[in-house]
């Protein structure tokens, strides 16, 4: 069967993670995400280490089941040629800074003169407006601003980089549902909408924890004792004695008590949650998660609901079980690129896929479904447009 958005054309004027992630979302649930890239350069992720080939590594994991058109929109003619593009299409998302495509002509108001029911999301740092909007930025940025990376730290060191780009791929997926929100009124009403989506108010989104805590009580919130950041011994990593770690998330009274009965220590049972105990409760863990490999306590405690699983490496979460039955990991031209579909609906299988295209790959495919003539086509490639 075909997927929900099949039908649906998205163009996407984005470069790097937040709007390859969102696209790519899109494009699992079947619409057709129509990659416009400057000519001779491309979507930057094309070119970042690993390489596979001559491509990117992220490029291929990204970027699968598009399709690729380069336009110089800075070329006379450029934002003629978008406008064209635009008229037939459903939905536009761009990661530009605010403004830069309304001094081209090709900005949300000029695109809804010509298509009154496009769905135009901006995907930016900081937003349409405020201080900050003209401001470049990247994750680590928004992460900064935001407060998350202060505790991103243990009690007497400097914070620690998320190993996953937290701004980038939740605003990539708060960009996806809010285009699809859109979407779905554009469609009843005829008009669509403009989606301003910035990474520094999803990182803000993503942080209840942290700010009902400080707002609650007038403290900025502990570094590592934040109750599911190291404060609480059952919500912890511990190492195993053969150097491999688990992770135990034992958090809810019932989980406590089946792990301490398995675990031989039911004198730790009533001391769950008491603030001044944690750290020998995490004592008592310790001695007693060294005495055993990792594997072999996975293996003892498989049977129980305690949640207490292992800390898998990438290599051995690829060969996870439970990621191998579902798929997750994504193959597009026979052979594996990368994550696999997030959103799962009946009847559609959302991992396989054409892989990522080339850069410009069907630029006169798509210019001629949209009613480019050959011979302008050539024109056009003469002049520096495409």
């Amino acid at each position: 069967m075909s997927g929900p958005l099949e039908g649906v054309r998205i163009l996407d004027l984005t470069r790097l993670l937040p709007g390859d992630y969102c696209t790519m979302l899109l494009a699992d649930l079947g619409a057709d995400v129509v990659k416009i890239e400057e000519p001779g350069r491309g979507d930057y992720i094309r070119w970042m280490p690993p390489m596979t080939g001559d491509e990117g590594a992220i490029h291929r994991a990204l970027n699968r089941g598009k399709r690729s058109v380069t336009l110089n929109l800075k070329a006379e003619g450029g934002a003629e040629v978008l406008r064209r593009l635009a008229k037939d299409a459903d939905a536009l998302i761009e990661s530009f800074r605010p403004g830069v495509l309304d001094r081209l002509g090709a900005g949300h108001a000029a695109l809804s003169e010509e298509n009154p029911r496009l769905v135009y999301c901006a995907l930016t740092g900081y937003g349409q407006d405020g201080p900050y909007r003209d401001r470049a930025g990247h994750d680590i940025n928004y992460m900064g601003v935001s407060g998350v990376l202060h505790n991103a730290a243990p009690a007497d060191g400097p914070p620690a980089l998320p190993p996953v780009q937290v701004g980038d791929f939740a605003g990539g997926m708060a960009a996806a549902t809010g285009l699809l929100a859109a979407l779905l009124e554009a469609r009843a009403t005829g008009r669509g909408r403009l989606v301003d989506v910035s990474m520094l108010d999803v990182v803000m989104s993503w942080s209840p924890i942290l700010l009902s805590w400080y707002l609650a009580t007038g403290e900025v919130p502990p570094r590592a004792r934040m109750p599911l950041a190291g404060g609480l011994a059952c919500y912890r990593v511990y190492r195993a004695g053969d150097g491999r770690d688990l992770a135990v998330g034992a958090l809810e009274p019932p989980f406590w008590r089946t792990l301490c009965e398995r675990l031989g220590v039911p004198e730790l049972i009533d001391a769950h949650l008491d603030p001044g105990r944690q750290e020998e409760i995490a004592g008592v863990l310790e001695r007693r998660f060294a005495e055993r490999s990792r594997d072999e306590w996975v293996a003892e405690l498989a049977d129980l609901d305690a949640c207490v699983g292992p800390v898998n490496d990438v290599a051995e979460a690829i060969r996870d079980p439970q990621v191998v039955h579902r798929g997750s990991v994504a193959e597009a031209g026979g052979a594996p690129v990368g994550p696999g579909g997030a959103i799962r609906v009946s009847g559609h299988d959302p991992v396989a896929g054409r892989p990522a295209p080339g850069l410009g790959e069907h630029t006169g495919e798509i210019l001629a479904e949209a009613g480019v003539a050959a011979p302008d086509l050539e024109r056009l490639r003469a002049e520096g447009v495409l």
